[in-house]
């Protein structure tokens, strides 16, 4: 099951805890409902009909303390079922748990996903819950960040304030910050703001400035600023250093206005992805360490037990094939390990252990460890392996579903890593390395791409090549320097995902290492079902 959102926070103003618990099962009973008079539910199961044709199942249970430290809880669950095409199902699970002790209230809300298609779109946001319980009187905190739900406005005056917070070690929350355009506009940059202040409620801090606010942020923050209409996501920790100005995501106003839709996508989704990873505090426990609530009856129970059955045959294929991948990347990373060992020891025997053991991005020239998306795996090639590696302008093609699905992460940092596996292989080709990509791979050497089937391809099938239709998609764009036509038919691909359906995306390149211009040539990153092949 996919965790897409995690909203955590505490609240030590609460005088009487017991009264907020019952608050809140009244808040998460008219949400559960949608019905505003609905009265509270006690502990148990329940199921309702919500249209359009949603099956909800709630589930209600009372955690007791033992002692005051430990508290006493409240755990609220719903689970939507829907119903897609090919007989696919998603189950929507969104959770609220309470804890209560002498020192006040901890609330942690999640939003997960699990489904038959995984490659389903999924728009990620927080449930209007959150806001319910927020909008309860009360200081909740999340370290040292106050949880807001409504846009904060900074005039000029108060950006020392915005300052002083963007660089407080204790911030603990993501900032979003949008600025006013500059010349005459729409005001449309407002409503930017408040559409991913509603979607970040609970995980990010969303604040505007107009123009004069613009001009003294950018006076006093410099190049780490934005402006011009931009949208700038500054991640927790203290915001001083220029080089670290790659991890707080900026999107251009010019973006912001021809893609709103994708780039408020993009936006919402950095800062949900991230609180997913948010560690749960040790509060929490008493949920976690204890079973659920009983199933309400026996027919319910075996039916999940008959549903569970028929998804483990399936599940222990996966786990086979998991397996098998985890092997090969265990003998590759024990590869790699010898050879960083070697590294290091010609590095010592001269001297310069330093350079071995030196600190990441401390020059800021350093390329990045990790990307957020494979749209920002494109930026980072376009800005860091220039000299090496040519991605297109035009290559990247309709990334937004894949830089907002449950697998955004993972699969951008490994089109990363193919950027810098090229990179590699080109840098070893100016230094008399005669083999091919797939040869080069095949030595395991750092930045190595996996060369299986699964993951590499040099060139596509006959039927592709033959048939008219199927190879004009593979013709692709390409620097004048290797095409005067500035198109060229490209056949070979990384393969970033074998899963994943149509929305897995490949990355189509040509080999350039021997030629004119001594570079890989990028043409294409984007889903498979751009790539029609005859299975189609």
């Amino acid at each position: 099951m996919s965790v897409l959102y995690r909203a955590l926070w505490s609240d030590q103003t609460q005088a009487e805890p017991d009264v907020f618990i019952d608050l809140a099962r009244a808040k998460f009973t008219c949400w559960a409902l949608d019905d505003l008079e609905a009265r509270p539910l006690p502990d148990g199961t329940a199921e309702v009909v919500l249209p359009p044709d949603r099956a909800r199942v709630i589930e209600i249970r009372t955690v007791d303390g033992e002692d005051t430290l430990a508290g006493w809880g409240l755990e609220c669950v719903t689970r939507d079922t829907t119903a897609g095409g090919d007989n696919n199902a998603t189950v929507w699970t969104t959770v609220m748990r309470v804890v209560a002790n002498e020192e006040g209230v901890s609330v942690w809300i999640e939003n997960q996903v699990e489904s038959d298609d995984v490659a389903q779109r999924v728009k990620v946001g927080r449930p209007r819950l959150v806001d319910d319980l927020l909008s309860l009187p009360g200081k909740p905190h999340l370290a040292g960040s106050g949880l807001f739900i409504d846009v904060q406005s900074i005039t000029a005056d108060q950006v020392p304030v915005l300052i002083e917070h963007l660089q407080s070690a204790s911030r603990s929350l993501p900032v979003i910050v949008c600025s006013e355009p500059g010349g005459e506009h729409d005001g449309r940059w407002q409503i930017w703001a408040e559409r991913i202040a509603r979607r970040g409620g609970g995980i990010a801090s969303v604040f505007t400035l107009d123009a004069d606010a613009v001009t003294a942020f950018r006076r006093d923050i410099g190049p780490l600023a934005v402006w011009g209409g931009g949208v700038r996501t500054y991640m927790p920790g203290p915001v001083s250093d220029p080089s670290d100005g790659w991890r707080h995501r900026y999107v251009l106003g010019h973006l912001m206005a021809s893609r709103e839709d994708s780039m408020i996508d993009r936006i919402v989704y950095g800062v949900a992805q991230a609180s997913t990873r948010r560690r749960v505090p040790d509060t929490f426990l008493r949920f976690t360490a204890i079973p659920p609530a009983a199933e309400a009856d026996t027919e319910s129970r075996e039916a999940r037990e008959k549903e569970l059955a028929r998804e483990r045959s399936s599940w222990e294929t996966a786990l086979e094939d998991e397996i098998a991948q985890t092997n090969a990347a265990e003998r590759e990373l024990n590869q790699k390990i010898g050879h960083l060992d070697r590294i290091r020891s010609a590095l010592e025997g001269q001297a310069l252990h330093d350079l071995f053991w030196g600190t990441l991005h401390e020059t800021g020239d350093e390329i990045p460890d990790e990307v957020q998306d494979t749209s920002e795996a494109v930026m980072a090639a376009q800005m860091y392996l220039t000299d090496r590696v040519v991605v297109h302008d035009d290559a990247a093609r309709d990334l937004d579903g894949i830089d907002t699905c449950p697998q955004a992460y993972a699969w951008g940092n490994k089109a990363w890593r193919g950027f810098r596996a090229f990179a590699a292989y080109a840098e070893s080709r100016a230094s008399g390395f005669r083999g091919g990509f797939w040869e080069w791979c095949r030595e395991g050497g750092p930045f190595a791409w996996p060369a299986n089937s699964k993951h590499l391809s040099m060139t596509e099938s006959e039927s592709v090549r033959n048939n008219e239709k199927l190879s004009r998609f593979r013709v692709l764009p390409v620097s004048s320097e290797v095409s005067l036509g500035g198109t060229l038919t490209m056949l070979s691909h990384l393969k970033i995902a074998e899963g994943g359906g149509d929305l897995a995306p490949r990355i189509y390149f040509y080999d350039d290492t021997g030629g004119h211009t001594g570079r890989v040539h990028v043409g294409f990153v984007g889903p498979h079902y751009l790539m029609p092949n005859t299975k189609s």
